[in-house]
């Protein structure tokens, strides 16, 4: 039996993409799911597909850089549901602006999705778990965190820092039996805007694929983590990035 059976779930950007697939591999595993995302509309039809699973999920349309809407998002889970067990930091935008081009909005746009939105869900996620005494935050980096691509200052930036958040957290959590962990997806089909990464023909990863994974590094026992998790193609010059 899953380890996940019966936990309560919350995934950011939630609406399409990495974060669809883990609500419904989580679903499938047995888990409550709280789905966040800004597009309202796309949760719902979300929510109705895993009912239709005969599972239970709770959409709740957020703003994930927005302090009170994640605060908010946390507190309707647990109204709902009455704690929350797994956070998988979903909630992220690629792009590929050359530094000189960046503008300053832009910059922020990418941090504010990428690293803070996930800083604000993990601070509102250890507040339930430390009282609960158990908890895993699993935070979705990139393989630029190990090696950038060309003209993405702002998006390698941002996910070199979400593994250090992860690695801070990682710490802080083992007092508290809550495991924080970080998995760098490779190349992967799903809606990547503001500036889209062009993806090679025939490479992409299908997100379900990725998801099983993602989902794999939360369904152990409480007292493991599934620290780090990278998945790249095959054809992929990895070591050295094409």
């Amino acid at each position: 039996m899953s380890i996940l059976k019966g936990r309560v779930a919350v995934v950011t950007g939630a609406s399409s993409g990495i974060g669809e697939a883990c609500a419904l591999v989580l679903v499938e595993k047995g888990a409550k799911v709280v789905l966040a995302a800004r597009r309202a509309e796309r949760l719902q039809q979300l929510v109705e597909k895993i009912e239709s699973m005969g599972g239970e999920a709770l959409a709740v349309a957020t703003d994930v850089t927005d302090e009170a809407a994640v605060q908010n998002l946390f507190d309707s889970a647990v109204q709902r549901f009455g704690t929350v067990d797994v956070l998988i930091n979903n909630a992220g935008i690629a792009d590929s602006t050359p530094v000189d081009e960046m503008e300053l909005s832009l910059w922020h746009q990418v941090i504010e999705t990428n690293l803070t939105s996930a800083f604000l869900c993990s601070r509102a996620a250890f507040r339930v778990m430390k009282g609960q005494g158990h908890g895993r935050i699993i935070n979705i980096g990139s393989i630029s965190a190990r090696v950038p691509r060309q003209d993405s200052p702002a998006y390698a930036a941002s996910k070199w820092g979400l593994d250090g958040l992860t690695r801070s957290l990682a710490i802080d959590g083992r007092e508290h039996n809550i495991a924080a962990s970080i998995f760098h997806p490779g190349i992967v089909a799903t809606e990547i805007a503001p500036g889209a990464v062009k993806l090679p023909d025939g490479l992409a990863a299908d997100p379900m694929d990725i998801a099983a994974v993602i989902v794999h590094m939360a369904d152990i026992p409480d007292h493991l983590n599934f620290y780090e998790g990278l998945v790249v193609q095959n054809k992929i010059p990895f070591l050295g990035r094409g």
